[in-house]
Protein backbone atom coordinates (compact mmCIF):
# COMPACT_ATOMS: atom_id res chain seq x y z
CA UNK A 1 0.00 0.00 0.00
CA UNK A 2 2.80 1.99 0.59
CA UNK A 3 5.49 1.19 -2.09
CA UNK A 4 3.53 -1.53 -4.92
CA UNK A 5 0.24 0.34 -5.06
CA UNK A 6 1.20 3.90 -5.74
CA UNK A 7 3.93 3.22 -8.38
CA UNK A 8 1.33 1.30 -10.21
CA UNK A 9 -0.88 3.80 -9.58
CA UNK A 10 1.40 6.45 -11.26
CA UNK A 11 2.59 4.68 -14.01
CA UNK A 12 -0.92 3.75 -15.16
CA UNK A 13 -2.31 6.92 -15.28
CA UNK A 14 0.77 8.47 -16.68
CA UNK A 15 0.64 5.67 -19.26
CA UNK A 16 -2.82 6.18 -19.88
CA UNK A 17 -2.28 10.21 -20.77
CA UNK A 18 0.88 10.45 -21.94
CA UNK A 19 -1.11 10.52 -25.51
CA UNK A 20 -2.26 14.37 -24.41
CA UNK A 21 -4.30 14.94 -26.33
CA UNK A 22 -6.79 12.41 -28.91
CA UNK A 23 -5.96 11.51 -32.24
CA UNK A 24 -7.51 10.10 -34.71
CA UNK A 25 -10.50 9.23 -33.72
CA UNK A 26 -12.52 6.33 -35.58
CA UNK A 27 -15.40 7.89 -36.79
CA UNK A 28 -17.94 7.08 -40.03
CA UNK A 29 -18.89 9.09 -43.15
CA UNK A 30 -22.46 9.25 -44.68
CA UNK A 31 -22.29 11.15 -48.09
CA UNK A 32 -25.27 11.36 -49.87
CA UNK A 33 -24.77 13.95 -52.41
CA UNK A 34 -21.27 12.41 -54.43
CA UNK A 35 -20.55 15.36 -55.73
CA UNK A 36 -17.11 17.42 -55.83
CA UNK A 37 -18.30 19.60 -52.19
CA UNK A 38 -18.60 16.37 -50.40
CA UNK A 39 -15.41 14.82 -51.78
CA UNK A 40 -13.44 18.00 -50.59
CA UNK A 41 -15.37 18.02 -47.24
CA UNK A 42 -13.67 14.32 -47.01
CA UNK A 43 -10.38 15.11 -47.84
CA UNK A 44 -10.48 17.76 -45.37
CA UNK A 45 -12.11 15.65 -42.85
CA UNK A 46 -9.61 13.08 -43.55
CA UNK A 47 -6.45 14.81 -43.16
CA UNK A 48 -7.59 16.40 -39.81
CA UNK A 49 -5.10 14.67 -37.33
CA UNK A 50 -7.79 14.49 -34.69
CA UNK A 51 -10.38 12.31 -36.41
CA UNK A 52 -9.63 9.24 -38.91
CA UNK A 53 -12.40 8.19 -41.75
CA UNK A 54 -12.49 4.40 -40.78
CA UNK A 55 -16.22 3.77 -42.47
CA UNK A 56 -18.24 4.87 -45.04
CA UNK A 57 -22.17 3.43 -44.20
CA UNK A 58 -24.34 3.48 -46.91
CA UNK A 59 -27.18 5.27 -45.17
CA UNK A 60 -27.78 6.08 -41.38
CA UNK A 61 -29.00 3.05 -39.84
CA UNK A 62 -26.04 1.25 -40.65
CA UNK A 63 -23.68 4.43 -39.38
CA UNK A 64 -25.97 4.04 -35.98
CA UNK A 65 -25.17 0.54 -35.70
CA UNK A 66 -21.51 1.30 -35.57
CA UNK A 67 -21.70 4.05 -33.34
CA UNK A 68 -23.50 1.86 -31.36
CA UNK A 69 -21.08 -0.80 -30.90
CA UNK A 70 -18.60 1.30 -30.08
CA UNK A 71 -16.62 1.15 -33.62
CA UNK A 72 -17.06 5.03 -34.41
CA UNK A 73 -17.08 7.98 -32.08
CA UNK A 74 -19.16 10.37 -34.21
CA UNK A 75 -20.89 10.23 -37.97
CA UNK A 76 -20.75 12.73 -40.73
CA UNK A 77 -23.95 12.99 -42.94
CA UNK A 78 -23.49 14.77 -46.16
CA UNK A 79 -27.17 15.08 -47.69
CA UNK A 80 -27.79 15.33 -50.92
CA UNK A 81 -28.48 18.18 -52.60
CA UNK A 82 -25.17 20.38 -50.58
CA UNK A 83 -23.18 20.62 -53.77
CA UNK A 84 -25.95 22.72 -55.78
CA UNK A 85 -27.12 24.27 -52.40
CA UNK A 86 -24.28 26.73 -52.55
CA UNK A 87 -25.50 28.37 -56.07
CA UNK A 88 -28.84 28.18 -54.88
CA UNK A 89 -30.87 29.79 -51.68
CA UNK A 90 -31.17 27.13 -49.84
CA UNK A 91 -28.81 24.94 -48.66
CA UNK A 92 -29.30 21.32 -46.67
CA UNK A 93 -27.85 20.89 -43.18
CA UNK A 94 -24.56 19.15 -43.02
CA UNK A 95 -24.77 16.91 -39.84
CA UNK A 96 -22.17 15.80 -37.39
CA UNK A 97 -23.55 13.34 -34.54
CA UNK A 98 -21.40 11.89 -32.33
CA UNK A 99 -21.90 10.06 -28.71
CA UNK A 100 -22.96 11.45 -25.65
CA UNK A 101 -22.42 8.95 -23.92
CA UNK A 102 -19.12 9.74 -23.98
CA UNK A 103 -19.33 13.09 -23.66
CA UNK A 104 -15.14 14.07 -24.00
CA UNK A 105 -14.21 11.65 -26.21
CA UNK A 106 -17.32 11.92 -28.37
CA UNK A 107 -17.22 15.71 -28.32
CA UNK A 108 -13.32 15.82 -29.74
CA UNK A 109 -14.13 13.91 -32.12
CA UNK A 110 -17.52 16.12 -33.19
CA UNK A 111 -14.57 19.23 -32.85
CA UNK A 112 -12.52 17.73 -35.03
CA UNK A 113 -15.18 17.05 -37.74
CA UNK A 114 -16.52 20.76 -37.47
CA UNK A 115 -13.31 22.87 -37.71
CA UNK A 116 -12.43 20.55 -41.18
CA UNK A 117 -16.12 21.07 -42.87
CA UNK A 118 -16.23 24.64 -41.84
CA UNK A 119 -12.67 25.40 -43.48
CA UNK A 120 -13.75 23.71 -46.75
CA UNK A 121 -17.58 25.63 -46.77
CA UNK A 122 -15.98 28.74 -45.82
CA UNK A 123 -13.67 28.11 -49.25
CA UNK A 124 -16.01 26.85 -51.71
CA UNK A 125 -18.63 29.36 -50.32
CA UNK A 126 -16.53 32.25 -51.98
CA UNK A 127 -15.61 30.73 -54.69
CA UNK A 128 -19.50 30.42 -55.57
CA UNK A 129 -20.42 34.06 -54.75
CA UNK A 130 -16.93 35.14 -57.15
CA UNK A 131 -18.66 32.20 -59.59
CA UNK A 132 -22.16 34.86 -59.55
CA UNK A 133 -20.33 38.17 -60.01
CA UNK A 134 -20.39 39.10 -56.79
CA UNK A 135 -17.84 41.45 -55.64
CA UNK A 136 -14.62 39.70 -53.80
CA UNK A 137 -14.48 42.45 -51.32
CA UNK A 138 -17.18 41.69 -48.44
CA UNK A 139 -18.30 43.58 -45.03
CA UNK A 140 -17.29 40.75 -42.75
CA UNK A 141 -19.28 40.58 -39.17
CA UNK A 142 -17.56 41.18 -35.84
CA UNK A 143 -16.19 37.78 -35.06
CA UNK A 144 -15.55 35.80 -31.71
CA UNK A 145 -12.39 35.01 -31.05
CA UNK A 146 -11.62 32.56 -27.96
CA UNK A 147 -8.23 31.73 -26.37
CA UNK A 148 -7.28 29.07 -24.60
CA UNK A 149 -5.36 29.80 -21.52
CA UNK A 150 -3.00 27.94 -19.76
CA UNK A 151 -3.65 24.77 -21.56
CA UNK A 152 -3.44 26.06 -25.09
CA UNK A 153 -2.92 22.15 -26.51
CA UNK A 154 -6.31 21.28 -24.61
CA UNK A 155 -4.32 18.52 -22.90
CA UNK A 156 -5.46 16.17 -20.98
CA UNK A 157 -2.30 15.04 -19.51
CA UNK A 158 -2.12 18.18 -17.95
CA UNK A 159 -5.61 18.20 -17.21
CA UNK A 160 -6.91 14.92 -15.76
CA UNK A 161 -3.14 14.36 -13.99
CA UNK A 162 -3.60 16.95 -11.79
CA UNK A 163 -7.09 15.68 -10.54
CA UNK A 164 -6.21 11.78 -11.03
CA UNK A 165 -3.02 11.69 -8.95
CA UNK A 166 -3.49 13.80 -5.95
CA UNK A 167 -7.19 11.68 -5.48
CA UNK A 168 -6.25 8.57 -5.78
CA UNK A 169 -3.33 9.45 -3.37
CA UNK A 170 -6.06 11.50 -1.03
CA UNK A 171 -7.87 8.01 -0.68
CA UNK A 172 -5.00 5.67 -0.45
CA UNK A 173 -3.28 7.15 2.51
CA UNK A 174 -7.04 7.09 4.18
CA UNK A 175 -7.41 3.52 3.87
CA UNK A 176 -3.42 2.73 5.31
CA UNK A 177 -4.58 5.16 8.25
CA UNK A 178 -7.45 2.49 8.83
CA UNK A 179 -5.27 -0.16 8.24
CA UNK A 180 -2.43 0.83 11.00
CA UNK A 181 -4.84 2.48 13.19
CA UNK A 182 -7.22 -0.65 12.98
CA UNK A 183 -4.79 -3.51 13.61
CA UNK A 184 -4.42 -1.86 17.25
CA UNK A 185 -7.77 -2.70 18.40
CA UNK A 186 -8.27 -5.66 20.49
CA UNK A 187 -11.28 -6.48 21.42
CA UNK A 188 -12.52 -3.36 20.20
CA UNK A 189 -10.85 -1.57 22.68
CA UNK A 190 -7.51 0.73 22.13
CA UNK A 191 -6.42 0.20 25.88
CA UNK A 192 -3.00 -1.78 25.36
CA UNK A 193 -1.65 0.50 22.95
CA UNK A 194 -2.49 3.48 24.77
CA UNK A 195 -0.90 1.71 27.83
CA UNK A 196 2.22 1.26 25.24
CA UNK A 197 2.52 4.29 23.81
CA UNK A 198 0.87 6.82 26.16
CA UNK A 199 -1.80 7.39 23.80
CA UNK A 200 -1.00 11.02 23.76
CA UNK A 201 -0.67 13.51 20.71
CA UNK A 202 2.59 12.39 20.23
CA UNK A 203 1.71 8.78 19.92
CA UNK A 204 -0.69 9.41 17.31
CA UNK A 205 1.97 11.49 15.53
CA UNK A 206 4.37 8.76 15.66
CA UNK A 207 1.88 6.12 14.38
CA UNK A 208 0.26 8.11 11.28
CA UNK A 209 3.66 9.92 10.45
CA UNK A 210 5.82 7.52 8.39
CA UNK A 211 2.39 7.03 6.70
CA UNK A 212 1.85 10.12 5.72
CA UNK A 213 5.29 10.74 4.86
CA UNK A 214 5.22 7.88 2.18
CA UNK A 215 2.16 9.03 0.68
CA UNK A 216 3.77 12.64 0.57
CA UNK A 217 6.83 10.98 -1.46
CA UNK A 218 4.62 9.70 -3.77
CA UNK A 219 2.71 12.90 -4.22
CA UNK A 220 6.36 14.74 -5.26
CA UNK A 221 7.05 12.04 -7.00
CA UNK A 222 3.76 13.00 -9.54
CA UNK A 223 4.62 16.35 -9.35
CA UNK A 224 8.63 15.77 -10.66
CA UNK A 225 7.51 13.57 -13.72
CA UNK A 226 4.70 16.17 -14.28
CA UNK A 227 6.52 19.80 -14.29
CA UNK A 228 10.27 18.29 -14.12
CA UNK A 229 10.21 15.53 -16.66
CA UNK A 230 6.76 16.13 -18.85
CA UNK A 231 7.77 19.91 -18.77
CA UNK A 232 3.78 21.30 -17.78
CA UNK A 233 4.63 24.50 -16.23
CA UNK A 234 3.98 25.42 -12.88
CA UNK A 235 3.66 29.20 -12.67
CA UNK A 236 2.89 29.55 -9.03
CA UNK A 237 4.76 28.01 -5.84
CA UNK A 238 5.44 24.37 -6.48
CA UNK A 239 6.72 24.42 -2.51
CA UNK A 240 3.77 25.31 -1.68
CA UNK A 241 1.55 23.09 -3.91
CA UNK A 242 4.15 20.25 -1.85
CA UNK A 243 3.28 21.62 1.67
CA UNK A 244 -0.37 21.65 1.24
CA UNK A 245 -0.13 18.13 -0.76
CA UNK A 246 1.42 17.08 2.44
CA UNK A 247 -1.50 18.83 4.64
CA UNK A 248 -4.05 17.12 2.42
CA UNK A 249 -2.88 13.87 3.38
CA UNK A 250 -2.19 14.18 7.11
CA UNK A 251 -5.73 16.02 7.72
CA UNK A 252 -7.41 12.50 5.57
CA UNK A 253 -4.69 10.47 8.22
CA UNK A 254 -6.02 12.16 10.70
CA UNK A 255 -10.11 12.04 9.83
CA UNK A 256 -9.66 8.11 8.98
CA UNK A 257 -7.79 7.93 12.27
CA UNK A 258 -10.38 9.35 14.25
CA UNK A 259 -13.00 7.46 12.34
CA UNK A 260 -11.59 4.00 13.86
CA UNK A 261 -11.30 5.46 17.09
CA UNK A 262 -14.41 6.61 17.73
CA UNK A 263 -16.34 3.48 16.12
CA UNK A 264 -13.80 0.65 16.72
CA UNK A 265 -14.79 -1.22 13.93
CA UNK A 266 -12.29 -0.91 10.78
CA UNK A 267 -15.04 -2.15 8.12
CA UNK A 268 -17.06 0.89 9.22
CA UNK A 269 -14.06 3.19 8.77
CA UNK A 270 -12.83 1.85 5.39
CA UNK A 271 -16.30 2.32 4.48
CA UNK A 272 -17.00 6.14 5.45
CA UNK A 273 -13.54 6.66 3.89
CA UNK A 274 -14.50 5.51 0.75
CA UNK A 275 -17.28 7.71 1.40
CA UNK A 276 -15.92 10.95 1.58
CA UNK A 277 -12.10 10.63 -0.10
CA UNK A 278 -13.85 8.21 -2.59
CA UNK A 279 -16.26 10.69 -3.67
CA UNK A 280 -13.57 13.85 -3.47
CA UNK A 281 -12.97 14.28 -7.08
CA UNK A 282 -16.93 14.19 -8.42
CA UNK A 283 -17.52 16.99 -5.46
CA UNK A 284 -14.00 19.11 -6.11
CA UNK A 285 -15.80 20.98 -8.82
CA UNK A 286 -12.75 19.58 -11.35
CA UNK A 287 -14.62 17.39 -13.32
CA UNK A 288 -18.58 18.33 -12.82
CA UNK A 289 -19.32 21.99 -12.14
CA UNK A 290 -20.90 22.85 -9.16
CA UNK A 291 -22.50 26.41 -9.84
CA UNK A 292 -25.65 24.99 -10.91
CA UNK A 293 -25.56 22.07 -8.09
CA UNK A 294 -27.96 21.41 -5.49
CA UNK A 295 -27.19 23.15 -1.85
CA UNK A 296 -26.16 19.76 -0.63
CA UNK A 297 -23.69 18.67 -3.49
CA UNK A 298 -21.88 22.37 -2.56
CA UNK A 299 -22.19 21.69 0.79
CA UNK A 300 -20.65 18.58 0.48
CA UNK A 301 -18.27 20.11 -1.26
CA UNK A 302 -16.79 22.40 0.74
CA UNK A 303 -16.78 19.91 3.48
CA UNK A 304 -13.88 17.58 1.95
CA UNK A 305 -10.36 18.43 2.42
CA UNK A 306 -10.05 17.52 -1.06
CA UNK A 307 -11.68 20.47 -2.71
CA UNK A 308 -9.48 22.94 -1.01
CA UNK A 309 -6.32 20.87 -2.03
CA UNK A 310 -7.42 20.98 -5.61
CA UNK A 311 -8.31 25.21 -5.59
CA UNK A 312 -5.07 25.55 -3.89
CA UNK A 313 -3.30 23.53 -6.55
CA UNK A 314 -4.83 24.60 -9.86
CA UNK A 315 -4.64 28.19 -8.81
CA UNK A 316 -0.18 27.62 -8.00
CA UNK A 317 -0.71 25.66 -11.40
CA UNK A 318 -1.74 28.97 -13.10
CA UNK A 319 0.12 31.50 -10.98
CA UNK A 320 -1.92 32.73 -8.45
CA UNK A 321 -0.09 35.07 -5.67
CA UNK A 322 0.69 33.01 -2.27
CA UNK A 323 -1.55 35.45 -0.74
CA UNK A 324 -5.15 33.42 -2.79
CA UNK A 325 -4.05 30.13 -1.28
CA UNK A 326 -4.02 31.29 2.81
CA UNK A 327 -7.69 29.95 2.98
CA UNK A 328 -7.34 27.39 1.82
CA UNK A 329 -3.69 26.68 3.63
CA UNK A 330 -6.26 27.51 6.85
CA UNK A 331 -9.01 25.06 5.75
CA UNK A 332 -6.44 22.02 5.28
CA UNK A 333 -5.00 22.86 8.70
CA UNK A 334 -8.46 22.82 10.24
CA UNK A 335 -8.96 19.23 8.81
CA UNK A 336 -5.53 18.14 10.70
CA UNK A 337 -6.08 19.86 14.16
CA UNK A 338 -9.95 19.03 14.80
CA UNK A 339 -9.52 15.35 14.09
CA UNK A 340 -6.73 15.32 15.98
CA UNK A 341 -8.23 16.90 19.32
CA UNK A 342 -11.45 15.17 19.06
CA UNK A 343 -9.88 11.82 18.80
CA UNK A 344 -7.48 12.39 21.98
CA UNK A 345 -10.31 13.46 23.33
CA UNK A 346 -12.18 9.75 22.80
CA UNK A 347 -8.97 8.02 23.83
CA UNK A 348 -8.74 9.34 26.94
CA UNK A 349 -12.66 9.58 27.52
CA UNK A 350 -13.12 5.79 26.65
CA UNK A 351 -9.88 4.67 27.52
CA UNK A 352 -9.30 6.15 31.18
CA UNK A 353 -10.25 3.15 32.89
CA UNK A 354 -7.33 1.28 31.74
Amino acid sequence: MLTLFPAVAILIVAAMLIGAVPRALPIAVVDEDNGTLSRAILRAVEASPAVSIVARPQDMAEAERLARAGRVWAILLVPSGVDEGLVRSTTPAIQIFYNASFLTIGSSAASGIRSAVVAVLAERGLDAARARGLPAIRIRPPVVQATVLFNPQTSFEWYLQALIQPAVLHLLIGCVAVMAMGRELQGRSLGQWKAETGGGLAAIAGKMLPYVGAISIWGLVWLIWLTGIRGWTMNGSLLLTVLAQALLFAGTAAISMLLVIAVRKPSFAFSATALYAGSALAYSGGTLPLAGGSGFARGWSEALPFTHYLRLQMDQFLGAPVAVALPQIAALLLYLVAPLGLALFLLHRREATV
